[in-house]
């Protein structure tokens, strides 16, 4: 005898677009639709037969209303994340200071500041001046002092992406979790995600090297087209480079959410069975979460630059706080399209249709 699921929610073996509750020991009648609401559901019906996504209408309503239900959690994660995001941002600062101190931003000011019309041996000449400074400083620095700044960058980099990674996954086991009738508290989200770490990781130093092979790829048949003509490189360059883009965004995106709260398979091969038949649907979901996302942040971004906050303590711990609410919500939003489209939380023990086989 092999032991049995408990109690519970689960997908319907007969109707993946439902829930239906599992008593332990066999399949009852209970049924709850799997986008929350009859609303939802029916909302979800009208985008058209075998359509795995809710309407954007419901998208955005529903990733509003699952912040608002579990603003708690959300703020804590949150909280602590930024904690230590600021105390690794503060780190790199110090890196820095101690090794280049001012020497490299003027270098970078200076030559941002030249006059396009400048003739290269004057631009040269700048150059020379400025780099030379900079080499001298670090001359100057004794060994210990230059390795103990260079550490202190690095460690202040690894702790800023690693936080990040945790956060996005400890937003997701939120919005995954609650999607799926389930609780998860802030602390278990939090250490689920540093669980999920060095798969996220993992996952995305892969994406990476493809990527970069598929920029050979393009450069490569770029040349070679322009060999004929210049312009029809450019132009198919660009084309293919968008096309790239373009096809890989959704998958990417699956790939990094399956790594953050999916089941323990190859993240890829599990994004791309999800995709299946629903690629466009996701898409322009997933391109307007990122628009929405971006029109939300980027004000922001431009008044605090406007203002001087990139340069005190103080006003970068209050651009921070203004950050909160876009971060939720961008995330919310893209684990429930994965939610949508069948992705399954890595906690759920899901029965098959026949549980005691």
């Amino acid at each position: 005898m092999t032991d049995l699921p408990p109690a519970d929610w689960y997908v319907d073996p007969e109707d993946p677009a439902r829930y239906r509750y599992w008593d332990g020991s066999r399949w009852t009648d209970h049924r709850s639709p799997r986008y929350g609401t009859p609303d939802e559901e029916a909302s979800a019906s009208r985008d058209g037969a075998g359509s795995r996504h809710r309407s954007i209408r419901d998208l955005l309503g529903g990733t509003w209303r699952l912040m608002t239900q579990n603003l708690r959690p959300l703020l804590v994660i949150y909280a602590v994340v930024a904690v230590v995001y600021l105390a690794g941002e503060e780190a790199v600062r110090r890196g820095f200071d101690d090794v280049f101190g001012d020497t490299l931003g003027a270098l970078v000011d200076e030559v941002a500041a030249v006059d396009p019309d400048a003739d290269d041996e004057e631009f040269n000449a700048l150059l020379e001046s400025r780099w030379n400074d900079v080499t001298d400083r670090l001359e100057g620095r004794g060994s210990s002092t230059l390795a103990a700044g260079m550490l202190l960058m690095v460690v202040g980099a690894v702790v800023v992406i690693a936080v990040n990674i945790v956060q996005f996954a400890a937003f997701g086991q939120i919005a995954v979790a609650r999607l799926g009738q389930r609780h998860i508290g802030a602390s278990g989200a939090l250490r689920a995600g540093l669980k999920r770490l060095l798969r996220i990781a993992g996952a995305g130093l892969m994406l990476l090297v493809m990527f970069f092979a598929a920029l050979m790829v393009v450069s490569l048949v770029a040349g070679l087209l322009s060999l004929a003509s210049g312009a029809l490189a450019v132009v198919l360059g660009a084309a293919m480079g968008l096309v790239v883009i373009g096809v890989a965004a959704p998958l990417v995106l699956l790939t990094m959410m399956t790594a953050a709260v999916g089941p323990a398979e190859p993240s890829m091969r599990y994004a791309r069975a999800l995709l299946r038949s629903a690629y466009w649907a996701t898409l322009g979901r997933m391109a307007l979460i990122f628009v929405l996302s971006l029109a939300a942040t980027v004000p922001v971004l431009v008044v605090a630059e406007l203002l001087g906050l990139f340069n005190d303590v103080v006003a970068r711990v209050t651009l921070v706080g203004l950050g909160v609410f876009p971060e939720m919500l961008s995330a919310i939003a893209f684990f429930t399209v994965y939610h949508d489209l069948g992705g399954q939380h890595a906690d759920t023990a899901e029965p098959s249709a026949s549980p005691a086989n």
